[in-house]
């Protein structure tokens, strides 16, 4: 009986042009987990820790063994919480977990029995001097959010309530907020919570969102790592399913092949479309 051979694409083959010399080019690690590139997918770069994600796992030392995932992901950079776990404790490397079951580094030496852990993007630090001992509440991460630092003060204290401002990593304003009550600007929002003892000016936290790993996955637009703005395009095909991979791409100031992108399946046709808008931002136009 015939078979049918499927050649793939060739390296490089994707490109209509590109600038002198290696301008157009770079070397980038995929991660680990990633599967299968192919020559011509679009890639994302993990920039920053995903969302939110609710595990079931324990912690010998420094390890944390996942057995099941309820919802989201686990990424490096991520607080987590649970019964019996140390307070802030972060992941802080990948081991055979890769966002599910499997097992992640975490940087405070413990010992916690199975539990539910949930794990967060965003965590908060009061500032050392405040006066007030009320309490941020969970942070959720969303499109528009910087690495960093972000801070928050009170500029208006009252009696249980007061008024502060948020500022992002670069010193730009995000918005004003109302203690006891939501808070949604600059891809941040959270509730910060009234304690026994009013805030006074000048109190505050920083809210931080850590970096991931800065490895690079199929783009998808529904992530949340960072990974959801299109970065590069993969030159050669590379394995990264049980170990991360080297790969060839296509970075910047190039014109590539339009109808020979290779996509990963969750992409749709709005995402498609969305990543070709993020590629041309690197100047890489489709023809």
């Amino acid at each position: 009986m015939a078979t049918t051979y499927t050649e793939p694409y060739r390296a490089s083959e994707i490109i209509s042009s590109e600038a002198p010399g290696t301008l157009s080019r770079e070397t980038v690690t995929i991660a680990k987990g990633a599967g299968a590139i192919t020559a011509g997918m679009v890639l994302g770069k993990r920039t920053q820790a995903n969302a939110a994600a609710v595990v079931t796992g324990s912690i010998a030392t420094t390890t944390l063994t996942v057995t099941a995932v309820t919802s989201g992901a686990l990424s490096v950079g991520q607080t987590i919480s649970g019964s019996g776990v140390t307070a802030g404790t972060k992941i802080t490397a990948l081991g055979t977990g890769t966002g599910g079951t499997g097992t992640y580094t975490v940087d405070t030496s413990q010992t916690a029995s199975s539990t539910t852990i949930t794990a967060t993007a965003a965590y908060a630090t009061a500032f050392a001097s405040s006066t007030g001992n009320g309490t941020m509440g969970a942070i959720t991460v969303s499109a528009g959010a910087k690495l960093g630092n972000y801070q928050l003060v009170i500029v208006e204290p009252g009696t249980n309530v007061g008024t502060f401002t948020v500022t992002d990593p670069d010193g730009i304003f995000v918005g004003r907020g109302v203690v006891a009550a939501a808070f949604s600007a600059g891809g941040l929002a959270f509730t910060l919570a009234d304690g026994s003892t009013d805030f006074v000016a000048g109190d505050g936290f920083t809210i931080t969102i850590p970096a991931n790993d800065g490895l690079y996955v199929p783009y998808d637009d529904d992530n949340l790592d960072g990974s959801d703005v299109a970065a590069a395009i993969a030159l050669e095909a590379v394995d990264a399913t049980s170990a991360a991979a080297t790969c060839a791409v296509l970075f910047r100031n190039a014109e590539y092949k339009v109808d020979i992108l290779q996509w990963a399946a969750t992409n749709d046709a709005n995402d498609k479309t969305a990543g070709i808008a993020d590629l041309a931002t690197k100047n890489l136009i489709g023809r």
